[in-house]
């Protein structure tokens, strides 16, 4: 029986590569060329490299790789006709496991000296989601791959891996229950199944489509359908099949290496058409034909035999040099640095795991013993998991899992996804006379606005980075379907903002509108522009983003007065490039730390020079309006070289530059009477006295 894709007289190269398990073939030696190559673009994606903003890719490369192995592995032994559910699980276990334990077992011990809090309880969810082959949905659960927050995770990687396991539960039965003659049929209607599934769902959930088995199925099934194409018998055709993959070959390692350079070229969404390319050349490539390779590809290809313990060890040495890092008037190119030297280090390690760990395993881990040992492994690494999570702060330490969590205002229903309707959980009593309107940093302010205004209620109109400018919305251009700033996002925040208006038309008992934004990301012109709400014209660059912001508000203040409220205007607070919290609590738990400033405080004059925009914005809109009261934190908080971060020891922020509720119902009543003075207007005897809080807050 010969191949589709070999002619009678082709005899495969492939380079003698330790032991095999009965059936198995050895490793071909351009196979692993194309594990190294897609590893390296892994590592060098995570290093942040100018030049492999596509390395990302890789992990495709390696779906194609996996799929072809693994179904022709299944496929011999099925023709053989000793294919055992058992044997080939066990193998699989031999394979992954122990090199994984290892790397589970260090970055866990590593986990209390490294981590703050919240990212130890979120290592321990994704501890016993790889534990579970279940990472993937773990990590689609607390967040998103390409989001800060996800270069903070330890066992991010190990998304991959879990999805590869969950299509290997599926692939046997498949096949096993499939007649032969229907096995390729069956691997293209899978394959083409999830690529529709994935055009039609990540406009909707593109998180959801990037970790998901069924959205991701068709990159390994690319892999199955080649697989058993290649163990079909021979055609007249494949001799003409094969001259047409050699030709090919040249073009498939061209994309390899220049796509995830500059994937941008194929469209935006991940996955999306960057990864059917790279994915299609890495299938001509397995196809092919092997031909022998020059004694210059060696180092590629021991670097392809190390590839799985390279791709285990690098990330957490990455994540933890992000957790240690809060850099602020550190080289912005120190990091970079740090990155490349965490990159370098993982060569060593991972060889090092190989050698002494994943190889070995193969020949020592069978039988009842084998099983034993994996087992016990399980549980052990489970159990740290969970004394992990059952850890508690010091008495008198502060807790920062619960001042990190995000500051949602009265609800986390109140970051609406649909137009504003006045919802029960979204307000503090019925009749309330009090709104605030806007985005996060709107949301931020109700702990302390609910002091303020606690005997006339208070109703929030919340939706994340959509502010209050019903004119105006927020784009980036360069992102696809189903993240915020594109499409249908766009649509959402122009309608809730055009519900908070109708509502507040049917409302008088409203008096007091409080309306609030971060605003950068209507001034930011290195990343968003403007799109107006009637019409498709966009604005482009700061000045006239600017203007056309002041305009929308001066418009919308206007509008609301005619409706009989008065509007305040709350400007966003002093904010830094590093996260706060996280610092704060790194200091406190005497953690390794990386570029802080000392005691974690803002720099004045840097958050006034990345804010410029902002600056300049709230100065005009303050001096086109005298009537308009902008309240403002640099008065409580700055001293013309720096601004707190903390207050008798409670910590005012919970990132970067959203207030905690403690910060925000310790500062909401005395920046108000510190910015309002002698125009308080119509304010209760209950607030005045909540006002009067200011004298005990003191001033920096």
């Amino acid at each position: 029986m010969t191949s589709l894709f070999s002619t009678p007289s082709s005899t495969p190269f492939h380079r003698p590569h330790g032991p095999h398990a009965a059936g198995e073939v050895a490793l071909r030696d351009d196979i692993q060329v194309l594990r190294a190559i897609a590893v390296l673009w892994v590592l060098l994606y995570h290093a942040q490299i100018p030049g492999a903003s596509g390395g990302y890719l890789g992990v495709d490369i390696f779906f194609v790789i996996s799929g072809y192995l693994i179904t022709g592995l299944i496929q011999r032994a099925l023709q053989r006709g000793d294919f055992s559910f058992r044997a080939f699980y066990g193998r699989r276990a031999r394979r992954l496991l122990p090199a994984a334990y290892v790397v589970l077992g260090a970055t866990l011990l590593m986990a209390p000296w490294a981590l703050n809090r919240s990212e130890q309880i979120d290592f321990v969810g994704q501890l016993l989601g790889a534990l579970g082959f279940a990472n993937n949905l773990v990590l689609w659960r607390q967040t998103g791959y390409f989001q800060g927050a996800s270069d903070l995770k330890p066992l991010l990687h190990f998304w991959s891996l879990a999805l590869e396991e969950q299509y290997y539960l599926v692939l046997p039965a498949l096949l096993v229950f499939s007649p032969a003659r229907l096995r390729v049929g069956v691997a293209i209607v899978v394959t083409a199944a999830s690529l529709g599934l994935l055009l039609w769902w990540q406009p909707i959930n593109a998180s959801g489509a990037f970790y998901l088995l069924p959205t991701r199925a068709w990159e390994l099934g690319l892999g199955s359908i080649g697989a058993l194409m290649s163990g079909a018998r021979y055609g007249t055709g494949a001799a003409s099949v094969q001259r047409v993959l050699r030709w090919l070959a040249g073009p498939a390692w061209a994309l390899l290496l220049l796509v995830p350079i500059a994937p941008q070229w194929f469209g935006t969404a991940h996955p999306g058409p960057a990864a059917l390319v790279v994915g299609i050349a890495t299938l001509v490539l397995l196809l092919r034909e092997p031909a022998r390779l020059p004694r210059a590809a060696a180092p590629l290809i021991r670097i392809g035999d190390w590839s799985y313990a390279l791709y285990l060890v690098h990330w957490p040495l990455i994540a933890f040099l992000h957790n240690a890092w809060v850099g602020l008037k550190a080289d912005p190119h120190a990091l970079m640095v740090w990155r490349l030297g965490a990159v370098l280090l993982a060569f060593p390690l991972a060889w090092m795991l190989h050698r002494a760990v994943e190889r070995p395993a193969k020949a020592l881990l069978t039988g009842r013993r084998g099983a034993v040992m994996l087992g016990s492994g399980t549980v052990v690494l489970a159990l740290g998991g969970i004394v992990l999570a059952l850890h508690k702060p010091a008495p008198g330490a502060v807790d920062f899992v619960e001042l990190r969590k995000a500051n949602y205002g009265l609800s986390a229903n109140c970051d609406a996804e649909e137009p504003f309707d006045g919802r029960e959980d979204c307000r503090t009593r019925p009749g309330a006379r009090w709104m605030v309107w806007g985005d996060s940093y709107a949301m931020h302010l109700v702990p302390g606005l609910v002091r303020v205004a606690s005997d006339q209620g208070l109703v929030q109109a919340t939706k994340s980075s959509c502010g209050p400018f019903p004119g105006l919305t927020p784009v980036r251009p360069e992102l696809g379907r189903g993240n915020s700033f594109a499409a249908p996002w766009i649509e959402q925040c122009q309608a809730f903002n055009a519900s908070v208006l109708r509502w507040l038309e049917r409302h008088p008992e409203i008096d007091t509108v409080v309306l609030s934004s971060l605003l950068t990301q209507y001034l930011d012109d290195s990343k968003y522009e403007l799109q107006r709400t009637r019409g498709d014209e966009r604005l482009k660059g700061e000045p006239a983003m600017r203007a056309a912001l002041l305009d929308d508000m001066t418009a919308t203040v206007k509008r609301l007065r005619a409706m009989g409220k008065r509007v305040m205007v709350v400007a966003p607070p002093p904010s830094a490039p590093f996260d706060i919290a996280g610092c704060l609590e790194r200091r406190q738990a005497r953690r390794w730390t990386i570029g802080a400033t000392p005691g974690c405080v803002i720099d004045e004059a840097d958050d006034a020079r990345r804010r410029a925009a902002e600056h300049r914005f709230i100065a005009e809109l303050a001096k086109s309006d005298a009537r308009l009261p902008v309240l403002r934190f640099e008065p409580l908080l700055c001293d013309g070289t720096t601004c707190q971060v903390e207050r008798d020891g409670v910590p005012l922020y919970r990132d970067q530059g959203h207030l905690s509720h403690e910060g925000s119902r310790l500062l909401m009543p005395a920046v108000m009477s510190e910015s309002l003075g002698e125009r308080q207007i119509a304010l209760s005897t209950h607030q005045q006295a909540v006002f009067s809080a200011r004298e005990g807050l003191g001033r920096p």
